[in-house]
């Protein structure tokens, strides 16, 4: 049995409201160029990692953004973002998320969750809904492909992870 990767929708730069998918697996936060872009972000060309998907493919980044604003409910948290020309997701909230906002998670039998945020300036804590992440359409290397966000066919994510080669 699967259950899709769950997500929330935090304001970015106070601009946008943007699927986010929870991933305490990936030792990073990042974001696609585009959101970056509608965002209103610019990025350092000069920080860069390479990811590795799940399924072997390895990406360098084209920058980090710092201190992003995202909005969670009445709190705001500064993320260091990396950005990627491409992604099965538009942005993911890795494990530096989890550790600043010391996020606690809570599963239902019913399938359902929730996300409580802790803002490590004042300490006001917040609970949110998540959502299962949505399919979406992206362009790979020329061709337009539908994004399952349950899993590959190696059964793993489809999220990446900094490659620390």
């Amino acid at each position: 049995e699967s259950s899709a990767l769950r997500a929330i929708a935090p304001t970015v730069n106070r601009k946008t409201q943007v699927e986010s998918v929870l991933d305490s697996g990936s030792q990073i936060v990042s974001m696609t160029e585009e959101v970056a872009r509608d965002a209103g972000l610019g990025w350092d060309p000069d920080i860069t990692v390479h990811m590795q998907s799940a399924n072997g493919e390895v990406e360098k980044t084209l920058g980090l953004v710092r201190n992003v604003p995202f909005t969670f409910g009445e709190i705001t948290a500064y993320l260091q973002v990396h950005i990627l020309q491409d992604a099965p997701y538009k942005v993911l909230l890795g494990r530096p998320f989890d550790v600043l906002m010391a996020s606690q998670i809570n599963n239902s039998t019913d399938g359902q969750q929730y996300v409580t945020l802790t803002d490590p300036n004042s300490k006001q804590r917040c609970t949110i809904p998540t959502f299962p992440r949505t399919n979406i359409k992206r362009e790979v290397r020329g061709e337009k492909k539908e994004t399952n966000k349950k899993s590959n066919k190696t059964g793993k994510s489809e999220g990446f992870r900094h490659s620390m080669s």
